[in-house]
């Protein structure tokens, strides 16, 4: 019951004027609406994470009430995960013409996907994280899409490490999110992992095989062409089809070095060749080549070289001087 996030045209709470980013479920037959675990669709929402700076998985927090649907889910194409964070949950699914029932306490975690709708009756309340999982977040945790049979996955029940990992995320939002990116992408990556190695293992390279020679050429071309942009590991490990958590070891591996470090070495050198040049000015090197300052690439350059870069520059055309 957990889809895409979408754009919504009117505020789900009572509490807000303001206009939302949502995500959105489906009933068969029925229209695309704005999620919620209350009887006919009323609002259930008590925040939203793309109303914060917060720049993890997206997720919303909801207070359920007493539900009956049929075949209601994701959208279509669409997986998601419900994970109960406090009260209790007795929840019913018609399967075969039987009646399953399950007393849902907190951390107990759902998988949902579009093609498994069931009908459903839940009783009880609690407070709930619904989180969409989009391609790009499934690729990011190594799975290259959500296997087959992602809702017939059996629940966690009350698993406490996923309970504390969303709860810090529910901190987070509620604190209005503001901490650094590098903070809620990697708790969102910490969470995913948990709780998506319970899923079909995929086919993945084989454990410990290292990065190959293409691959290598074809990551140093890449930073080489892109050496003033905002690189991240992320966007290494897609260049691989990695994720970024077994992209990083493998890196260091076959380079000898951390991506950061190893992407830093190459703007230095390349900023030391420029100024050997001697045709642009040490601020221009610096920001052209992603450095947020002359002061910045400045103390980069003499740990680097132990030198200041215009030292280097001097040094350099006393080279070519007493060579011409």
């Amino acid at each position: 019951m957990v889809a895409k996030v979408a754009n919504a045209a009117r505020a789900t709470h009572a509490d807000r004027s303001d206009r939302c980013v949502r995500i959105e479920m489906q009933g068969k037959g029925l229209p695309r609406r704005p999620l919620a675990f209350a009887a006919n669709g009323s609002s259930s929402l008590l925040h939203a994470s793309t109303n914060t700076p917060w720049a993890g998985v997206p997720f919303e927090l909801h207070q359920t009430a007493p539900l009956e649907t049929a075949d209601c889910g994701p959208i279509e194409g669409e997986q998601a995960l419900v994970v109960l964070l406090t009260g209790s949950l007795d929840i019913s699914t018609v399967q075969g013409g039987r009646t399953q029932t399950l007393h849902a306490l907190p951390g107990s975690t759902f998988f949902l996907s579009w093609d498994e709708r069931q009908a459903l009756r839940m009783t009880g309340s609690a407070e709930v994280a619904a989180v969409p999982l989009s391609r790009d977040w499934l690729q990011r945790v190594d799975i290259p899409h959500a296997p087959a049979h992602f809702g017939r996955t059996p629940p966690l029940l009350a698993d406490k490490t996923a309970h504390d990992l969303v709860t810090i995320m529910r901190r987070e939002l509620l604190s209005g999110a503001p901490r650094e990116r590098l903070y809620a992408e990697s708790l969102s990556l910490a969470f995913l992992s948990y709780v998506l190695g319970h899923l079909p293992k995929a086919a993945k390279r084989r454990r410990g095989e290292p990065l190959a020679g293409h691959e290598c050429r074809q990551l140093a071309q890449y930073v080489r062409e892109r050496l003033g942009d905002t690189l991240s590991v992320d966007e290494l490990a897609s260049v691989v089809g990695l994720s970024a958590y077994r992209f990083s070891k493998l890196f260091r591996d076959a380079f000898g070095t951390t991506p950061h470090r190893y992407v830093l070495e190459q703007r230095l050198q390349e900023g030391a060749r420029r100024l050997a040049k001697g045709r642009q000015g040490i601020a221009e090197i610096a920001l052209s080549l992603g450095f947020s300052s002359q002061s910045h690439f400045t103390t980069a350059f003499r740990q680097q070289f132990q030198q200041t870069p215009r030292d280097y520059a001097r040094s350099q055309r006393r080279i070519y001087t007493s060579g011409a």
